[in-house]
């Protein structure tokens, strides 16, 4: 009996470190947000700011003077309240495992859900890197640079194999790279430009000079797996 208890209570004492172990690394959902609601109130959008002390959140709108607190529940879910010149209620929030976005529900103290959000944090703009691995997929006349485009960069130069073709080029502008291009079968120039993102860039090629018209488009999407 005694061993019995003694494995109970061992039992209960791992759950609760695991439970704790659990909400050890919850996202920083601290800064400043771009929310979308929708529901029976209509939809808006406005600009909230959030401010993150270990598990617990609080948020004010200062549009409409709403104010929020909450708590993380587990790594990813927020449960809280709002309060405002409107009334108060209560909010379940669902957040990215980056804490760069979260979609949720709300509703009024005691009533069923009145509607749903999304919200995107406002980050810093990323510098534009050519470096990574690239998906690129055309988007008009003859076909090449498809499929795997792996880049390295330093400073403003840039080269890049895709298949047999191999590309040298440099960033003639923040945002737009001009570069030759050379393989087995022919040579010719490459311009493609990124996207704010970062994550995705427009392309054209051509054959021999780079004073000859374009022949062909493409598209890149960056491989966020390496």
């Amino acid at each position: 009996m005694k061993r019995l208890v003694l494995s109970v209570i061992s039992g209960f004492a791992i759950a609760a470190m695991t439970a704790v172990a659990g909400l050890a690394s919850p996202p920083n959902l601290t800064g400043t947000w771009n929310v979308q609601q929708t529901g029976l109130n209509g939809t808006t959008t406005s600009t909230v700011t959030l401010s993150q002390s270990g598990m617990g959140i609080v948020g004010n709108n200062a549009a409409n003077g709403n104010g929020f607190t909450g708590t993380f529940v587990t790594d990813v879910q927020i449960n809280g309240k709002w309060h405002g010149p409107g009334g108060a209620g209560w909010i379940t929030v669902y957040v990215s495992p980056n804490g760069h976005s979260f979609n949720g529900t709300w509703g009024y103290n005691g009533r069923a859900a009145n509607g749903s959000f999304v919200g995107n944090k406002v980050l810093p703009p990323s510098p534009i890197t050519a470096a990574g691995t690239w998906h690129v997929t055309g988007a008009g006349g003859p076909v090449a640079f498809i499929g795997t485009m792996k880049c390295t960069q330093s400073g403003p130069s840039v080269v890049c194999h895709t298949g047999p073709i191999l590309i040298n080029g440099k960033f003639r502008a923040k945002d737009k790279v001009r570069a030759s291009w050379t393989s087995p079968t022919g040579s010719g120039w490459f311009s493609f430009w990124f996207n704010g993102d970062n994550n995705s860039f427009n392309g054209i090629w051509g054959n021999g000079k780079d004073t000859t018209p374009p022949v062909g488009r493409v598209v890149g999407q960056r491989s966020l797996g390496g």
